[in-house]
C-alpha cells in the first residue's frame, strides 16, 4: 500500500494537466484577442472620418435655462450684438454670449471671428470642451469661407485656433488646420514678403515656399456693390423701452406689453418687405430689402426658440419650423439675386470671380448656421465648378464629405 501511495504521488493527476491546458488556451485566447482589438481600434482611428469640430444646429444648440434674460434682452433692447455679447462675456454668462453670436446679423465678418475665438477660450477654460470645439469650428469657417477677409487676417486667424487647439491638448485637429495655415501661407499671391516672413514664424518654420507665389493686391470683394441696404425705416423705440423694462422685471404685464408690440412689429415689417421686395427694381435695392427681412426673420426664429431666455412668444413657438422655412426662403432669394448680378459684369473675368464669391457665400452662411435647411452638398457642387471654370486660381477651398467641412484644395 505504501508503494501505491508513493507512486500515485509521483505522476501528475489528469484533471491537473487538463486544468494546465485550459489555462494555457485562454491565455493565448486573450492574447490574440487583444491582438485583433488592438488592430482594429488602430485601423478604425486610422481610417474614420476626421471630425474638425461637433456636427449640430448652431441655431439650436444652446440651454435656454443657462442664458441670462436680463443681459441677452438687451439686444431687443437695442443695444448692439457686439456689446451685449462683450458684456456676457466679462460676466461668465456663455450661454448668452454664444445665442447673441450665433444670432446676429449686424457684426462684420473679422469682429465674429475674433469673438467666436474668445469664446471658445472661454469654454475652454471653464471645461465645456464640446463647446469649446463647437466655437473653434465656427471661427474656423468664417476664416476659411468669408468673402471679406483678408489672406493675411485668414493665416493670422488660423493660426490661433490651431494653437487654441493644441492647448486644449487637440493636437489632431490643431495639426489639421496648423496646415490649412501653411497651405495659405504658402499659396496665397495676396501676402507680401513682410507678412508670409511673419506668418511663417508665427507657424514656427524659418521659411516656406515664398520664390513659389507671385505678390498682387487682395481685390475688394464684387459682392459688396450688390446689396444696398435701406435707411432707417422703422420705429423701434417702443419694441426697445418694453425689452428694456422687461430687463429690469420679468413681470407679467412687462412680457405682455413686449409681445402686444413685438406682434404690431412683426405685421408691419412682413407687409413692408413683402411689398418693396415685391416692387423693386434695382437688383442691389431689393438684395437690400431682402437682407432686412433676413434680420427680422432670425430675430423672430431666436425668440421662437426661447434663445432669450424665456418664453416671449408662445404662438411663435408653435410656428418655429414654419418660420425656419421662411428664412431659408429668403436666403434662397437673397442669392438668386446675388447671382443675377455676379453674370451682369460685361467681363468673363470679373463674372468668373463674382460667381466664386457668390458660392463661397453661400457656403459660409450654410456652414454657420444662417442659412437654415440649406443644400449644402448643392452648394459645394457650385462651388467647385465656379472655381473650375475660373481656371486661373490655383488655391480654393473645397469640401471634404466625409468630414463635412470646407478645407484648401491646390487646383491640379
Amino acid at each position: 500500500m505504501a508503494g501505491e501511495r508513493k507512486s500515485f504521488r509521483s505522476h501528475p493527476k489528469v484533471p491537473e494537466i487538463k486544468k494546465l491546458w485550459g489555462w494555457l488556451l485562454i491565455a493565448i485566447g486573450s492574447l490574440l484577442l487583444g491582438a485583433v482589438l488592438f488592430t482594429g481600434v488602430r485601423f478604425w482611428f486610422s481610417h474614420r472620418p476626421f471630425e474638425l469640430y461637433p456636427k449640430s444646429d448652431v441655431f439650436k444648440d444652446f440651454s435656454s435655462g443657462n442664458i441670462n434674460p436680463s443681459l441677452a434682452l438687451l439686444s431687443l433692447a437695442g443695444y448692439p450684438d457686439a456689446q451685449v455679447f462683450q458684456k456676457a462675456l466679462e460676466e461668465g454668462e456663455l450661454e448668452t454670449a454664444y445665442v447673441t453670436l450665433a444670432f446676429s446679423t449686424s457684426m462684420e465678418d473679422h469682429e465674429k471671428l475674433g469673438r467666436w475665438i474668445a469664446l471658445a477660450r472661454a469654454f475652454g477654460e471653464k471645461g465645456m470642451r464640446r463647446k469649446a470645439l463647437l466655437s473653434y469650428g465656427q471661427a474656423y469657417n468664417i476664416a476659411i469661407l468669408s468673402p471679406y477677409l483678408s489672406d493675411s487676417d485668414r493665416a493670422e486667424a488660423l493660426i490661433t485656433i490651431g494653437n487654441g487647439l493644441m492647448e486644449m491638448g487637440e493636437k489632431e485637429r490643431a495639426r489639421f488646420v496648423l496646415r490649412q495655415a501653411e497651405t495659405l501661407v504658402s499659396l496665397s499671391p495676396y501676402l507680401k514678403k513682410a507678412q508670409r516672413f511673419s506668418l511663417w514664424q508665427k507657424l514656427g518654420k524659418e521659411s516656406g515656399n515664398e520664390a513659389m507665389s507671385p505678390e498682387y493686391p487682395q481685390p475688394v470683394p464684387a459682392i459688396q456693390s450688390f446689396i444696398l441696404t435701406p435707411e432707417k425705416y422703422y420705429d423701434t423705440k417702443a419694441r426697445e423701452m418694453a425689452a428694456l423694462s422687461l430687463t429690469s422685471s420679468i413681470a407679467e404685464s412687462n412680457l405682455h406689453t413686449l409681445k402686444d408690440q413685438l406682434k404690431r412689429e412683426d405685421s408691419a415689417r412682413l407687409a413692408l418687405y413683402d411689398e418693396r421686395i415685391s416692387s423693386e427694381k434695382a437688383l442691389a435695392q431689393k438684395a437690400g430689402w431682402i437682407w432686412e427681412k433676413i434680420g427680422w426673420l432670425t430675430l423672430k426664429y431666436r425668440i421662437a426658440l426661447r434663445g432669450f431666455g424665456i418664453s416671449i412668444m408662445p404662438e411663435w413657438e408653435k410656428e418655429v419650423e414654419a418660420i425656419r422655412r421662411e428664412l431659408s426662403r429668403s436666403y434662397d432669394e437673397l442669392f438668386g439675386i446675388y447671382t443675377e448680378e455676379a453674370i451682369s459684369f460685361p467681363e468673363n473675368r470679373e463674372v468668373e470671380r463674382a460667381l466664386i464669391e457668390v458660392a463661397t457665400l453661400k457656403a459660409y452662411c450654410a456652414m454657420l448656421g444662417l442659412y437654415t435647411d440649406a443644400p449644402l452638398e448643392k452648394i459645394a457642387i457650385e462651388l467647385k465648378r465656379a472655381y473650375s471654370e475660373a481656371q486661373s486660381v490655383s488655391l480654393q477651398p473645397g469640401f471634404v464629405e466625409e468630414s463635412g467641412i470646407f478645407a484648401y484644395q491646390v487646383a491640379k
